[in-house]
């Protein structure tokens, strides 16, 4: 959904630096956890071949 503006504190989707921060975090992990062949598929595709977790 585009609004075309931020609704800040009642926008569902709006989260505050800390939840963006653990959210950030979390990814990582998971990333992480993949098997290295699919870390680096990943990696090649989105990031320039470079991991960033």
């Amino acid at each position: 959904m585009r609004c075309g503006k931020c609704g800040g504190g009642t926008c569902h989707f709006h989260k505050t630096k800390e939840e963006q921060a653990q959210s950030l975090e979390k990814v990582s992990e998971r990333l992480r956890s993949l098997p290295e062949y699919q870390q680096e598929a990943i990696a090649d595709k989105y990031y320039g071949g470079v991991k960033k977790w």
